[in-house]
């Protein structure tokens, strides 16, 4: 067979679809999965977030360490932990109390106070030596509604006047 330049053989024309054909269902194949990873680090995302939340709510005292005792403004941080045990997963019951009086007032200077500009709830939950819980809750006056969402459930101790008890901080974002 005498080949002349330019002309296409009908092997080289069927190779070259055959390529084609196969990078357009790799592509599609690889391409269903997208959405689902990017849900996943979505996911992952909003629980690093409430983590990280939970743990500075828990193991920082704040600032200054009297905030529980200072007007709204004069907060720089807000923290839940005791500073004078300097023990882990040990909060004060009175920066818990106030934290939360301060929620229910004016939910804004929490979010400001933490940093956060999305939306998310804190509950604080006393658990009575019967097991019963005594729960207290801080969050957006008008919770956005999305599809992903974060629950990190902390066993935290509470140091009420001298007197240690069993307490759970929950952060949903």
């Amino acid at each position: 067979m005498v080949k002349t330049k330019g002309q296409l053989t009908i092997q080289y024309l069927l190779s070259f679809i055959f390529f084609i054909g196969l990078i357009v269902y790799i592509y599609f194949a690889f391409s269903s999965n997208i959405p689902k990873f990017l849900e996943a680090i979505e996911k992952e995302d909003a629980r690093s977030k409430a983590y990280q939340l939970s743990e500075f709510l828990i193991n920082d005292p704040g600032y200054p360490i009297d905030w529980e005792n200072q007007p709204v403004d004069s907060i720089k941080r807000l923290g839940l932990s005791d500073e004078d045990s300097n023990k882990t997963n040990l909060l004060l019951n009175s920066k818990v109390n106030r934290f939360f009086q301060i929620c229910a007032s004016n939910f804004s200077k929490i979010q400001e106070k933490l940093a956060l500009n999305e939306s998310f709830s804190v509950i604080f939950c006393n658990i009575t030596s019967s097991g019963e819980r005594e729960c207290q809750v801080c969050q957006s006056p008008s919770p956005p509604k999305t599809a992903i969402n974060a629950t990190i459930r902390r066993i935290v101790a509470l140091n009420v006047s001298g007197d240690i008890r069993l307490a759970e901080l929950i952060v949903q974002m």
